[in-house]
């Protein structure tokens, strides 16, 4: 029932991630730790606002501490940025956040972060999965494991932010002028924007940011769908920009001074060209498979090396620490920025986006006006499909890569990709790409072309496959 997916483990609160479970996890976890000798070095554990984390987080480090791991355990609700920030900073084994991210409320999760302070790769998640219900479970109660002073509480957002602030340009951001809409999704970013931000000129308007376990309804996923209250809100008050974190802070959505909401496709290559212009930083970029053209075209304008990567920011995160990357991204809206923790780092992304337009001195509406003039213009589209049952991934990519089109709604294509599921390339940078599920019934369809309706066209085409 417990099984490791691109960042962790999650399920649903009182069928899967049961309290017994989360045990059979942190036992697995401990039995890694010890096996690799790292005892003494700890773990730092967190956890976000929803239903039971808080326990559920006490009772990974009841487990921990039973098996004579030193234990720092987060005060407060944490971000998972903030956990991996602390990893790095108290130089700990290892960090497990309780979070489910994004997804809806009656799941929970466990992130589990390597010593690096980044989402483990599939090598380190198969070990702990190996130890999965082979040792007794050997536990004490938290106040037991707080008096032999294996469990210690600490503050880990305050570090966090001082380390974000330093990377940010708070000259510009201090002087500011601008009035931003900040949607915590009932998240745990809640105040991390106005704390940053103290004694600056900066206006900021919160929306949910109250304790409710339910996230009002809506899954706290920063994309269009869910973020009506936040377009409403900036056109009402006429804000100069829109912010959203999702649950635990490490995805981003951004709303421009018209009330638009602005896809990862365009978010991504705002910031590269925000990082190489005003920063002067070089060096590669990374990015998903499912992100995009105008970040290409961009790398390609200032002869910087691009990498593209299966979907899962753990691969964005290995090429960062392997290779000069200034900026790493994925199509769900998480960005990794150089010289930081291999993280998705939500909040950050966001300040980056005032720091820009404050730098720039003009609106975020005619900053993107004039990306696109030069780069071109992007229309995105994602459409998940329900299946039947889960599809052969490797047999659904090899059958349809045998009989591809040469073409699609008369555009020849130049290339097809197999990095993760299929994807067609087209001669004028437009794209398809199919993944299937390898864990759901789903087919996940994604297009991006210049047009908008080309884009619908394109994803009916993608839908019409499943017929051949």
């Amino acid at each position: 029932m417990i099984k490791f997916g691109t960042d962790g483990w999650r399920g649903v609160i009182a069928d899967d991630f049961t309290f017994a479970n989360v045990e059979v996890a942190a036992q697995a976890v401990a039995d890694y730790i010890r096996n690799q000798g790292r005892e003494e070095e700890g773990l730092a554990i967190g956890y976000d606002r929803r239903f039971l984390s808080r326990e559920f987080a006490e009772t990974i480090a009841g487990v921990s501490a039973g098996n004579e791991i030193k234990v720092i355990l987060s005060d407060n609700p944490l971000s998972t940025p903030a956990l991996s920030y602390a990893v790095i900073s108290n130089k700990t084994s290892a960090g497990i956040i309780v979070t489910a991210s994004h997804n809806p409320p009656k799941f929970n999760g466990i992130k589990f972060k390597c010593d690096f302070g980044g989402s483990a790769p599939s090598e380190v998640t198969s070990q702990i999965e190996s130890y999965l219900g082979k040792s007794k479970i050997r536990k004490v109660p938290l106040e037991e494991g707080k008096k032999k002073g294996l469990i210690k509480g600490k503050d880990m957002t305050a570090p966090y932010l001082k380390n974000l602030e330093s990377y940010l340009d708070l000259e510009v951001i201090k002087k500011g002028n601008l009035r931003v809409v900040y949607d915590t999704m009932f998240g745990v970013g809640e105040d991390y924007l106005q704390r940053v931000l103290a004694g600056s000129e900066i206006e900021i308007m919160p929306l949910h940011a109250e304790f409710n376990p339910s996230f009002g309804g809506i899954n706290p996923e920063p994309i269009e769908k869910n973020l009506a209250p936040l377009v409403k809100k900036v056109k009402e008050s006429k804000a100069d920009l829109g912010l959203a974190v999702d649950g635990d802070a490490d995805r981003v959505g951004i709303i421009d001074d018209q009330g638009k909401y602005l896809s990862p496709h365009e978010i991504f290559p705002l910031l590269l060209l925000y990082l190489i212009e005003e920063r002067k930083w070089r060096g590669g970029v990374a990015q998903t498979v499912s992100l995009g053209y105008l970040s290409e075209r961009i790398a390609r304008e200032y002869n910087l090396p691009l990498y593209e990567t299966a979907v899962g920011f753990k691969y964005i995160n290995k090429l960062m620490r392997e290779k000069n990357i200034i900026l790493g991204g994925e199509e769900s809206g998480g960005y990794g920025y150089h010289k930081y923790i291999p993280e998705r780092d939500g909040l950050l992304s966001g300040l980056l986006f005032v720091e820009m337009v404050l730098k720039k001195k003009e609106k975020l509406s005619e900053i993107l006006s004039r990306l696109k003039e030069r780069f071109g213009q992007s229309f995105f589209k994602r459409v998940d499909l329900k299946l039947k049952e889960p599809l052969d991934k490797e047999k659904f990519v090899r059958e349809l890569k045998a009989k591809a089109p040469q073409e699609l709604l008369g555009t020849p294509v130049k290339e097809i990709k197999t990095l993760d599921g299929i994807e067609f390339v087209l001669e004028d940078d437009s794209w398809l790409l199919l993944r299937p599920s390898g864990t759901e019934p789903k087919l996940r369809i994604y297009a991006e072309t210049p047009q908008e309706n080309k884009t619908e066209a394109l994803v009916k085409e993608g839908e019409k496959f499943l017929s051949l």
